[in-house]
């Protein structure tokens, strides 16, 4: 059950880098920071979007690598988690701070 649940989680991350690649691709904002206020300034935002998306599956693969059997696997879950919308925050608050992003706040 363990190694079922260890290939889950690392499928579900390749699926987040195969579905930023296909955002990067297409101009589009990643779900997690779409919202009908926030619009692109600059088209670098996706390039901006692109390097934060593969560093997120970089930091949830080892995580999973070297965190995972270490761990109960509530508390893995809470950190998987943590880390992938602490990235993604991270990177709206960064791209709003480089004008990438707009916010309207009407």
């Amino acid at each position: 059950m363990e190694n079922l649940i260890f290939i889950a989680y690392i499928g579900l991350t390749l699926f987040f880098l195969i579905y930023n690649i296909i955002s990067y691709k297409k101009k589009n904002i990643i779900y997690t920071i779409r919202k009908g206020n926030i619009s692109v300034i600059k088209d670098d935002y996706y390039k901006i979007q692109l390097i934060f998306s593969i560093l997120n599956c970089i930091l949830l693969i080892l995580g999973i690598v070297f965190i995972y059997s270490k761990i109960d696997i509530q508390l893995f879950v809470a950190l998987y988690t943590s880390v992938y919308w602490l990235v993604n925050y991270l990177l709206k608050f960064i791209a709003i701070k480089m004008k990438y992003l707009n916010v309207s706040y009407e």
